[in-house]
């Protein structure tokens, strides 16, 4: 029922034409974003913190995944508070994020203004002694004035520029699924009415198509 997220935060809560009662949320774990449907008489406001899971007293089911665009304006904007309380409430998961880099496996330069050079220079700090918290590195970095920023930044950037197709994103926070495309249907003979006889043959030839035209089972 979780879709890999315990607990969510709310954005807003919506009453459906079918007088259903709604709401739109983002995970806490991996910034999800969904559209639930809520128990008979709840009501939430933004920003509450609800359980996802069957032992939820709030959460009737979750109904299926969305996407930024989905969002009203107002519930944009408690979007954006939602990641920066999420971040800061679990400081210390984004601040190990700084700490597990290395020179050879490094995502830092993925981070808004960081170059891999820049990247480097924070690993170097790091290894002298690992980060404690976003002030630690904002003291120890000279370059970075607001390290949570830059996570807030990253995380919104994977929220609102999907992948497109072919492209190779990449997300380090946020937990996005895309639709697999359908299974191409297998080709009939109707299909290729205006085609040349050259490549129906083909299609013969290759046992898609059997001398009939039916297709082969």
């Amino acid at each position: 029922m979780n879709e890999n997220e315990n607990y969510a935060l709310v954005l807003g809560q919506i009453k459906t034409k079918d007088n259903k009662n709604t709401a739109n949320v983002v995970g806490t774990e991996r910034f999800t974003l969904l559209h639930i449907e809520l128990k008979e008489g709840v009501d939430v406001n933004p920003q509450d913190k609800i359980l996802l899971t069957k032992h939820s007293d709030e959460v009737e089911k979750i109904n299926y995944r969305i996407s930024y665009d989905n969002l009203s304006n107002s519930e944009k904007e408690e979007l954006n508070r939602a990641i920066h309380r999420i971040i800061l409430t679990d400081e210390k998961k984004y601040v190990h994020f700084f700490n597990r880099q290395s020179r050879d496996r490094m995502q830092l330069h993925f981070l808004d203004g960081i170059s891999r050079k820049a990247g480097t220079k924070i690993v170097s700090e790091r290894e002298k002694k690992d980060f404690e918290s976003f002030e630690d590195i904002n003291k120890r970095v000279s370059f970075i004035d607001d390290s949570e920023e830059l996570i807030f930044k990253r995380v919104f950037y994977e929220l609102t520029e999907p992948k497109k197709k072919n492209e190779n994103q990449v997300y380090l926070f946020v937990n996005i699924k895309y639709k697999q495309s359908k299974k191409p249907k297998e080709p009939k003979l109707d299909d290729f009415e205006k085609s040349d006889k050259f490549f129906i043959e083909k299609l013969k030839k290759e046992g898609l198509l059997e001398k009939s035209g039916k297709l082969i089972k």
